[in-house]
């Protein structure tokens, strides 16, 4: 009897015990997750503060590390930062240097989907799905899918009719796979290239090399504009004629903001996604915002 007694109280007290870690562990985690999210909430609060502050409405450009310049003389707050407690990145980037699939032709499309690397023989019925997805009509292109398709799916639901709200949106279009728009290991990734985001226009001082090349842009007009995105130049302040099409613009109004916190120790991090329309008004800018997405997500490492 002892004996069992013995083990009933070893048991206990270990229950008990794994109990309290187990309660410690999850305070110390919420402390450090409420930490994180606040240092990431004042993150976006420092990169709206500096889209907002622009000098120069006639220009933005983004230098050769990616960096986001409102204006020649003010820094970019883009980058990673630590302390002895925490680290935290900000990311800007201009939804204008993108291919706008909203405002996108079938060639245009077609030609999204051949330089991520989408099959042949699976591009038309894409191109043709995502175009009766956004147009008001419920007529079929040829290889198209109207509410007919998507209602008879589990679960059901109707072609949107409308101009897509986000690119995550192309994953709801018939065939439309998830390496198409994140990558793989045959696929590149269409997400940084395409935005759903802005009228359709493409600022030549922030545009990607990718970008320029999806658009069968020549290498050497590409050295070009790149050689105007240097500290000393600030980007090129007019559109040169017949340069590239599509590129119709030199400053920016839609911009993607990603924060990125955590706190020293911790594989979670606190992420915020937003896109943010920068309006002009009577005194520099008013800011809207277009997109918002906060997530935990677990890092390397």
């Amino acid at each position: 009897m002892t004996l069992w007694v013995l083990v009933m109280l070893s048991v206990i007290a270990m229950s008990f015990s794994f109990s309290t870690r187990w309660g410690n562990a999850s305070t110390r985690n919420f402390k450090e997750e409420t930490k994180a999210y606040y240092l990431a909430m004042s993150g976006y609060q420092e990169a709206v503060g500096y889209l907002l502050s622009d000098k120069d409405n006639m220009v933005d450009y983004i230098d050769a590390d990616g960096n986001l310049y409102i204006d020649k003389d003010t820094k970019p707050v883009t980058g990673k930062r630590a302390t002895d407690e925490a680290e935290l990145e900000i990311k800007i980037t201009d939804e204008g240097s993108k291919v706008n699939i909203n405002f996108a032709d079938g060639p245009r499309l077609k030609k999204v989907l051949d330089y991520a690397g989408m099959p042949p023989d699976s591009q038309q019925e894409i191109v043709d799905c995502i175009m009766d997805w956004r147009d008001a009509d419920k007529d079929h292109h040829l290889s198209g899918a109207e509410d007919d398709y998507y209602e008879s799916l589990d679960p059901p639901y109707k072609a949107k009719n409308r101009n897509l709200d986000s690119v995550e949106e192309l994953l709801l279009v018939k065939g439309f796979k998830p390496e198409y728009l994140y990558g793989s290991k045959d696929i590149r990734p269409m997400y940084d290239l395409i935005t759903t985001s802005g009228d359709g226009s493409i600022n030549i001082n922030t545009v990607s090399r990718d970008v320029l090349e999806m658009m069968g842009t020549g290498s050497d007009v590409i050295d070009a504009i790149f050689k105007q995105r240097t500290r000393e130049i600030g980007g090129a302040r007019q559109i040169p004629v017949n340069l590239a099409p599509g590129l119709y613009r030199t400053v920016s109004y839609d911009f993607r903001i990603e924060i990125t916190a955590a706190m020293k120790g911790n594989r979670q991090a606190v992420k915020i996604t937003s896109i943010v329309r920068r309006v002009p008004a009577l005194k520099g800018f008013d800011m809207q915002t277009v997109y918002w997405r906060e997530k935990i997500e677990n890092r390397r490492g």
